[in-house]
């Protein structure tokens, strides 16, 4: 899994390649995102006012929005999908 993060004010988009089968486990753990049941060591769910989801071929796209007055904090966006991945990784060899 690989990603790139674009910010502004705030506003989050994070585009996510990923191998067709990494996709679906990928889907389901942005989903519980989503409903605020994150899985990820960080709070930033919690700044979290939406989050929609999109496909396109190989690429997830995830566009953040932060509650009013509220700011993402990168490093800790960053942490969470690179949990995320190390998630992934795990799974594939177990």
């Amino acid at each position: 899994m690989e990603y790139k993060i674009e910010s502004s004010k705030n506003k989050l988009n994070i585009f996510i390649k990923s191998h067709e089968v990494e996709r679906e486990t990928l889907l389901s753990n942005f989903a519980l995102c989503q409903k605020g049941q994150c899985s990820c060591p960080t709070d930033e769910y919690k700044k979290l006012q939406s989050l929609n989801i999109s496909s396109l071929d190989d690429e997830l796209i995830l566009n953040l929005e932060s509650k009013p007055y509220q700011a993402f904090d990168l490093n800790e966006i960053k942490k969470c999908l690179d949990f995320t991945s190390s998630n992934l990784k795990k799974d594939k060899y177990e």
